[in-house]
């Protein structure tokens, strides 16, 4: 259990850890659908445009808000007294890349991705470039969350 800082009240920093762990564990097990979402609907062509509209809708409106929600409850935590260690600034710097990354790189991407989808289809060289960009990204991002998850968990003394 996180105990609470001095001064802050018991109950209220539980209620706010709890709160930032489920968000953020619902945000990276959707991030972790995509996957599975986007592979179903590339082994039917019928299904791809479908899959990707809905890799979009959870990210746009139930992983990245959860991420946020995630990132707002860290920094209430550190405001109400919690020891900022040195793990925990990278992991911060590291939530501040991949949320970077997510609105400025793959949202954007994931539009384009649908859109050629849309207007070439899957076979069309510009989507299948696209799709690989996407998965990269992704990739990328997943690697990001991991290693945040495992500075968080671990607790690594790294200074």
């Amino acid at each position: 259990m996180h105990p609470p800082p001095d001064g802050a009240h018991p109950l209220g920093y539980t209620l706010l850890v709890f709160l930032h762990i489920f968000t953020t564990m619902t945000a990276v097990g959707l991030n972790a659908s995509y996957a599975i979402w986007i592979m179903r609907g590339s082994r039917d062509p019928t299904q791809l445009a479908f899959a990707l509209r809905g890799v979009k809708w959870i990210d746009d409106y139930v992983a990245n808000p959860c991420y946020l929600i995630g990132g707002v409850t860290g920094v209430l935590m550190i405001v109400w007294g919690k020891s900022v260690a040195p793990f925990l600034w990278v992991a911060i710097a590291l939530y501040l890349i991949a949320m970077s990354i997510a609105y400025g790189v793959y949202t954007p991407l994931l539009n384009r991705q649908i859109n050629t989808l849309a207007a070439k289809g899957a076979d069309d060289p510009e989507y299948q470039a696209l799709a690989r960009r996407s998965n990269q990204v992704g990739m990328a991002m997943g690697i990001l969350v991991v290693i945040i998850l495992a500075l968080k968990i671990f607790e690594p003394p790294l200074w």
